[in-house]
């Protein structure tokens, strides 16, 4: 009797085991945001700035281009801290190609006058006198946006980045691009 409840037994916790580990190795749960989505969102988007028609014409000779950057704007259904806010466009701007494009074409990036004048108190006097010489031409933002598709227990939420710069004495949009892509949670959120 002992012989044959022996084999039951292994089989019974084997595949105990297997759901258990199966459930762990599940699908995702969440759909929001994550710092590897905003690293491949700039990453995608400094290579696009990159190979833009935009800097194509542009060399080292060519007149200096001050291009002030602001926040990214979140219209999306997550929460993003501020600091991520800003993370993104310091991950565009202070990528590998950027960094050599601002010497092979002549760019500078700065932060807005509205950012710097909140942290007057803080500044250096050589930081106040940098900011008085920016003389921003060309700006540049960003747009986050989501939508939502739940079907059942599973959500779906896509995700739009979108940038632009503009040229500051024509107001011509002088860049648009845009990167997109989907997260997918499977389950109960609550699980």
């Amino acid at each position: 009797m002992l012989r044959s409840c022996l084999p039951l037994r292994v089989v019974s916790l084997a595949l105990l085991a297997s759901m258990v580990l199966g459930a762990c190795a599940g699908a995702p749960k969440s759909s929001r945001l994550s710092v590897d989505d905003v690293e491949f969102t700039a990453k995608e988007l400094s290579a696009k700035l990159t190979d833009s028609k935009f800097l194509a014409d542009r060399n080292g000779d060519s007149e200096r281009m001050v291009v002030a950057i602001n926040k990214v704007e979140n219209l999306t259904t997550d929460v993003i801290p501020e600091a991520d806010e800003w993370y993104l466009m310091e991950r565009v701007r202070g990528s590998r190609p950027m960094e050599a494009l601002k010497r092979l074409k002549s760019i500078v990036f700065v932060v807005p006058i509205d950012h710097i004048r909140g942290g007057q108190a803080q500044a250096s006097e050589f930081d106040k006198l940098v900011a008085l010489g920016r003389a921003p031409t060309h700006e540049m933002s960003a747009t986050f946006r989501s939508a939502v598709r739940s079907k059942g227990e599973d959500r779906t939420d896509a995700y739009l980045c979108e940038m632009r710069i503009t040229d500051l004495t024509t107001r011509e949009l002088v860049f648009l691009e845009s990167v997109e892509f989907k997260k997918t949670a499977v389950g109960k959120a609550y699980d």
